[in-house]
């Protein structure tokens, strides 16, 4: 065990050393520029309550982006150090975890935690928008460490029956239940499960806070004004089952096929875990996740990068249950390793391009080995400089022809195209009446 767990360790240094040279290169994108603008021209309250009654509930996560500060930072800075801030943050809260659970030292715990980040990172659904886009890694990444930081507190506050660690699990609870949608779902299991467990007054109030703030998030009038009604009756229910079943179907194979590497990993972990639940106390915890799974195909939503909690939450308390029955589908850890580094599996259509199987290990290498970083980071500065400098009202650009694999990027409309949300931030933030690539 010890000698495959120092190759996936060395793998995931190496892969967090690649992600961070990755970041030299970033850039801000697409709502960073509509974040910006929209606080510069009506200010955080205005703004606040424009995005929750007309947009979205999510009270934390959109008043992050809030702060963007791609008007005052004409060098690009927070993009290129923000991304390797966060994966650090990661593998620090998981480590701090990983310590307090399991009484690990702090050398043993930073392993581990490394470990957990190479299984993160391999899981993810889009690698591009979770940790290298400000605003999406404020939406989905930043509330995934926080949730890491709300395990400590509830471990602590079990631990010492303290005030303080009370009060610091019930902001995170708050602050979580604004964060994203899916996030929230999970959390919101979790503390009914936890009270279902343990039934005392303190899970009572940690359980009623989250059930109420969920319900700020969800009843947010703009969660309505973006909701598409489109098929009524028979044929909107169909198309929800079977979302659901496509959508738990990808969920559960992504997570099988890493699960002998996560197993066989985490099994001194495991095993401690199993000595202290029942099986059945495993699977009502795992069946948190298919709450959210349920929540998405009712929207009518598919695999997207909002699922990355679902299925990271997914690995953690299945890969409990099948150690409990199948411990020896350890053995074929190697298989997964392999299947890590594997090219993305492309069997589906544009439209459903996110179902395409993708472990983002061969994209990583990849993207240092083929794509010019340097050259992309010029070319999308030298556009913002066209545009910035231009006194024309109408501005034409030439298309960037080198487009990365991992880090952030969608196209604007051309000239001979329709309109689409880019070229509107674009030409909102620079005040500009028209702004267009060339054909």
């Amino acid at each position: 065990m010890k000698k495959v767990q120092n190759i996936v360790l060395f793998l995931s240094i190496i892969i967090g050393i690649g992600l961070a040279y990755i970041s030299f290169f970033n850039v801000y994108q697409t709502d960073d520029y509509f974040w910006s603008y929209t606080t510069r021209k009506v200010g955080l309250l205005q703004s606040f309550i424009e995005t929750y009654t007309t947009w979205g509930g999510r009270y934390f996560g959109y008043s992050i982006n809030m702060f963007n500060p791609v008007f005052y930072d004409k060098s690009n800075i927070l993009p290129k150090i923000y991304p390797i801030f966060l994966m650090l943050s990661f593998i620090g809260v998981s480590a701090l975890n990983f310590k307090e659970y399991f009484i690990y030292s702090p050398k043993e715990s930073l392993k581990k935690g490394f470990l957990l980040f190479f299984f993160y990172t391999a899981l993810l659904v889009s690698l591009p928008e979770h940790y290298f886009w400000i605003t999406g890694s404020n939406v989905y990444f930043v509330p995934a460490i926080l949730s890491g930081i709300l395990l400590y507190f509830l471990k602590k506050n079990e631990d010492t029956g303290k005030n303080i660690w009370f009060y610091l699990s019930s902001l995170l609870i708050i602050i979580l239940m604004g964060s994203n949608e899916i996030l929230a779902l999970i959390v919101k299991g979790i503390l009914l499960v936890s009270y279902y467990q343990n039934r005392n007054k303190k899970s009572l109030i940690l359980l009623g806070i989250g059930s109420s703030f969920l319900l700020i998030s969800f009843l947010a009038p703009g969660n309505f004004n973006r909701m598409g009604e489109t098929e009524t009756g028979i044929i909107k229910w169909l198309k929800r089952i079977t979302l659901f079943g496509a959508n738990t179907m990808y969920v559960a194979v992504k997570v099988l096929l890493v699960l002998p590497l996560f197993i066989k990993i985490f099994e001194e972990e495991l095993k401690n875990i199993s000595t202290k639940i029942t099986f059945k106390k495993a699977v009502l915890f795992w069946s948190v996740s298919l709450l959210p799974l349920l929540f998405t195909s009712y929207i009518l939503n598919s695999v997207a990068r909002q699922f990355e909690s679902i299925i990271f939450y997914f690995l953690i308390t299945f890969s409990l249950i099948i150690f409990f029955k199948f411990e020896k589908i350890k053995k074929i850890w190697w298989i997964s390793l392999f299947i890590i580094f594997f090219p993305e599996l492309k069997i589906f259509p544009e439209k459903y391009a996110y179902f395409n199987l993708n472990f983002n290990g061969e994209n990583i290498i990849m993207e240092i080995l083929t794509t010019n970083l340097k050259e992309y980071e010029k070319q999308i500065n030298g556009r913002v400089e066209t545009i910035r400098n231009s006194s024309k009202d109408s501005v034409v650009v030439d298309r960037i022809k080198e487009v990365p694999r991992v880090l952030y990027f969608v196209e604007m409309a051309s000239v001979n195209e329709k309109e689409t949300f880019i070229n509107d931030q674009l030409q909102k933030y620079f005040n500009k009446k028209y702004i267009r690539t060339e054909k």
